[in-house]
This record gives structure tokens, sequence and C-alpha cells, in this order.
């Protein structure tokens, strides 16, 4: 990118020719590049969960509250489509100043069973957990189509804006799920389900 102010710093030198560098492009590139490996990788600022998300719409009386997941998401074996909007949108993020992270993406199916029958254990019936954990043939987790988004800022920024990617919060009672569920430009995001 050629620029009409040039600071001295800015400027590049070769045996062919003399050039400028918009030096704040190609670091904003490289950030956006650190942010995408990071989540690739499942770095340690993904395992960060601030906030306390809103109280979930889905509870009865004696029901104890959920808990927002934390830690690190495995975007790796996530459905492709999924896993190329969920990077996008973590650099458009970024460049707001809003750190996405993935809590949780791609489940295997035992650790699904696992939060299924803890989710069981908790609300005390299949019906009650089935609000906030699926059984493994039912989850978009385990199919590869679903993240959980942290902190709590960010699953709001991306509440906001992740339509421009394709990604739509869908349950009312879990602000930090989201799905795949807008994959065409200019298409809204459906209407909140209640509960899984």
């Amino acid at each position: 990118m050629i620029t009409a102010e040039v600071d001295a710093s800015d400027v590049q030198t070769s045996e062919h020719a003399t050039y400028t560098v918009d030096v704040r492009r190609e670091r904003m590139v490289w950030r956006a590049v650190a942010v995408v490996a990071l989540v690739l990788g499942a770095g340690p600022v993904w395992q960060v969960w601030q906030g306390v998300p809103p109280t979930p719409v889905a509870l009865e009386a004696g029901d104890p509250l959920p808990v927002a997941p934390t830690g690190v998401g495995d975007i790796v074996n996530l459905r492709p489509a999924v896993q190329r909007a969920v990077e996008r949108a973590v650099i458009a993020a970024d460049r707001e100043g809003v750190v996405l992270g993935v809590t949780s993406g791609w489940r295997d199916s035992g650790k699904q069973q696992q939060l299924y029958d803890a989710a069981i254990a908790k609300y005390g019936s299949a019906a009650k957990a089935r609000r906030w954990v699926l059984p493994p043939r039912e989850s978009q987790h385990v199919k590869g189509g679903a993240v959980d988004i942290g902190p709590s800022a960010a699953a709001s920024w991306l509440e906001k804006n992740g339509v421009r990617y394709g990604l739509c919060r869908r349950y009312a009672n879990e602000p930090w799920h989201f799905e795949l569920l807008a994959p065409h430009k200019g298409q809204p995001c459906p209407a909140l389900e209640p509960h899984a």
C-alpha cells in the first residue's frame, strides 16, 4: 500500500527500488494471524472466561443455575464452513478490541455423553437436562456445527455481529452457544429457540 505521508521508519529500501509500506496494516495482519494461530492452537488466552452470563430463561423453581463453558474448544474438527466463519469472526472481533474465545467447540460422543449424564444428575431428569445439554446423537457440538464463546463480552459481540459470518446464537437460555444458521450473505439469523 502506498501512502502519501511517510515516516522514515516505514520506508524500506532494496537494491531495485524504494517503496513505502503501511506498517500499521502489516502489524494488523500479523496480529490477526496470531489470533487465528492461538485459536487453532487453543492458546491460553482462550481459557479465560470473564463476567457472568445473564440468568437463563429456561430455569424452573429449584433448578440450579447453569455454568457457562470454560476452557479451550476444539475448532480443528469443526465442519469447514463453521471453522472459517469462526476464524473470520475472531479476526473481526480482534480488530474491534474484543477477545473472542472458543470455550467449547467440537466434542466427541464420549465427552458429550459425560456432559449429558452430569446434566441429568444436576437437574434431576433427562427432560430438564435436555434444556442445557443434548445427548450425543442430537448435539451440534458432536456434529462439528456449534461453538460456545467466551468471555461474555465476546458472546455479546458475536450475537450482535455474528450474522456477518453466518454465526447465530441458537438458544435463549445459552448466550454463549452459536451455530452456522445464516450461511448465505444477507440471510438473517432465525428467532431464538427457548432451549435445546
